[in-house]
């Protein structure tokens, strides 16, 4: 299982897009990745999960 960190851009910026991170972790969680963490609220996430394409992974995020 590989780590991945994702950087979302333009989440919680001047209370604009505003995301809590809890909703943000647990969409994660169901798309079936573990050990999911976010770093305070700029919408940057850790996550492990077995898939090892990068460019399906980030449609997966984008698409939840």
């Amino acid at each position: 299982m590989k780590t991945y960190i994702a950087l979302l851009r333009g989440i919680n910026v001047s209370g604009q897009k505003k995301i809590p991170m809890a909703d943000l972790k647990t969409h994660l969680v169901e798309l079936g990745w573990e050990d999911v963490r976010t770093y305070i609220q700029s919408g940057n996430l850790i996550f492990k999960c077995t898939e090892g394409n990068p460019v399906q992974l980030a449609r997966k995020i984008e698409q939840k």
